[in-house]
């Protein structure tokens, strides 16, 4: 026999616009620091390493790791930090391993292109033709499509015990992420084949920052829904 668990309404006196803004800022703080923080470690570690078929795959691991630990950790931290004025009750332990669970799936697929990729270049004679910015474009906003619910589904079963209409929380994370990767993937097309210099760190950073933002504006909309549903 199971037992449902009763719906937690929201607390009433909150303002969702209010939540909306710490929301956005909360995300977009997560992304400088925990995207940022992690492609700082990826860097470090492929100058260290070099490019080789063993270096690929350590590199692909400790992004997993990093994306896990850094950034998910983070942003289910700060994101807690915001859900917890209208929803008191929600455990951040549950919140936090929800959100980390999540970034460590859309991690691990969204780094098996790329990881097949180089390995299949160290053994190529052939370089790769480099792709259209629209095409970049294209499959960055295809990527956040698809990562986005991955991200989001482990979040729902966290969400669903405080709104009725949790389910729509993972389209608007699908919608989110895509406008959201596609800036990030402008920002990486800035870097300069020499490497980053300090002005280019400085202007990655703002786009983390944008990125984050747009994500959290988005998906932010479906949380103002239903804190103004009265859910």
């Amino acid at each position: 026999m199971t037992h449902s668990i009763p719906m937690q309404k929201p607390v009433a006196d909150v303002s969702p616009w209010h939540i909306w803004r710490q929301w956005v800022a909360a995300n977009s703080l997560a992304e400088v620091i925990g995207l940022g923080g992690s492609a700082l470690i990826g860097a470090l570690l492929f100058q260290w390493l070099g490019e080789t078929a063993v270096s690929t795959l350590i590199l692909a691991v400790v992004m997993i790791l990093c994306g896990t630990f850094m950034e998910g950790v983070l942003v289910g931290l700060l994101q807690w930090h915001v859900l917890q004025r209208p929803f008191p009750s929600m455990s951040r332990t549950s919140w936090v391993r929800a959100t980390a669970v999540g970034a460590a799936v859309a991690w691990t697929l969204g780094m098996i292109p790329s990881t097949v990729m180089n390995l299949t270049a160290d053994t190529s004679s052939t370089p790769p033709t480099e792709p259209s910015n629209l095409v970049v474009y294209g499959l960055a906003a295809a990527m956040g499509l698809l990562l986005g619910p991955i991200l989001a589904l482990p979040q729902w079963t966290v969400l669903r015990h405080y709104v009725k209409s949790a389910g729509w929380w993972i389209p608007a994370n699908s919608l989110a992420w895509a406008g959201g990767m596609i800036i990030v993937f402008m920002g990486t097309s800035l870097i300069p084949p020499e490497g980053i210099t300090p002005g280019i760190a400085l202007l990655l950073l703002v786009t983390l920052a944008v990125a984050g933002a747009v994500v959290g504006a988005v998906h932010g909309l479906a949380l103002v829904w239903f804190l103004r549903s009265g859910e």
